[in-house]
């Protein structure tokens, strides 16, 4: 039984993780099938724009708790005391990168991809929209970075782009509290750019993406072009706007915009 669906309607992909009576917590299984659909994704010139979201009215709640006791390996006591039973915990560092690549191929998706929040959105939950280009909210979410909790640090890519979001400070804050915190404040913060409805919140997100997946060419180079100019020099970043504009400007899109705006009728762009 598939534990993440897939479904691309008007060019939009719906990728949506469907353990609901787990609250959507995520297995080994979930990552392997999100990053099946990343790959789908890619593979498929046909979509424009892709909604990451959860079945049930949650987003998710996290690494379930059997896999995140899996991730963790038994060793012995490195004191080597005489007598000595206890067992400290390790780390597979193999299987937590695999898990990071996972939230990265979204991340690295040359279609825009939002993550449209309801309930719970918590610990690698949060981490997952943190790797989206966008987020919306609907007035249900909770949010919280809640690997504190556990005695653990935010590792699917939280301490990188959370502080991209909201801030060096408020990400530290967030991370060392694993205080929950809703819709209003994600949005005034900067965690969030979207506010959905209280009906119908998915319905909301899909006609934003699919807006998007009918937009030209230029709208799905704009994630990466904003994302790779944070970390580069000016004179690069300026560089880089070049090569893109030239890109748009040698696609279909541009001469389509300025026909259809000539003719007075909509324009009908290709996404190139």
């Amino acid at each position: 039984m598939s534990e993440v669906g897939y479904e691309v309607v008007e060019g939009v992909a719906h990728v949506t993780i469907d353990r609901p009576d787990k609250r959507n917590a995520m297995d080994l299984e979930v990552f392997a099938q999100l990053a099946e659909c990343a790959a789908r994704v890619q593979a498929d010139a046909a979509v424009g724009a892709v909604v990451v979201a959860g079945r049930g009215g949650t987003f998710s709640a996290g690494l379930d708790l059997a896999t995140l006791g899996g991730l963790l390996t038994a060793g012995q006591d490195s004191s080597g005391a005489a007598g000595q039973e206890s067992v400290i915990a390790g780390l597979d560092p193999t299987l937590v990168a695999r898990l990071q690549a996972t939230f990265t191929a979204y991340e690295e998706l040359d279609v825009p991809v939002l993550a449209a929040i309801e309930g719970h959105c918590l610990g690698g939950g949060i981490q997952l929209a943190a790797a989206c280009h966008l987020r919306a909210v609907a007035p249900s979410a909770s949010l919280a970075v809640l690997e504190a909790r556990w005695g653990l640090v935010p590792d699917l890519g939280g301490t990188y782009r959370l502080p991209r979001l909201v801030g060096q400070g408020r990400a530290t804050e967030l991370a060392m509290t694993a205080r929950a915190f809703d819709a209003e404040e994600a949005l005034r913060i900067g965690f969030a750019e979207l506010a959905l409805p209280a009906e119908q919140p998915q319905a909301a997100a899909h006609e934003h993406a699919a807006r998007w997946a009918r937009g030209p060419g230029s709208v799905r180079r704009v994630p990466r072009l904003v994302r790779e100019n944070l970390d580069r020099d000016r004179t690069m970043a300026l560089g880089a706007e070049i090569a893109a504009q030239v890109a748009a400007v040698s696609g279909p899109d541009v001469r389509e915009a300025i026909t259809a705006h000539l003719e007075g009728r909509t324009p009908r762009f290709v996404g190139r």
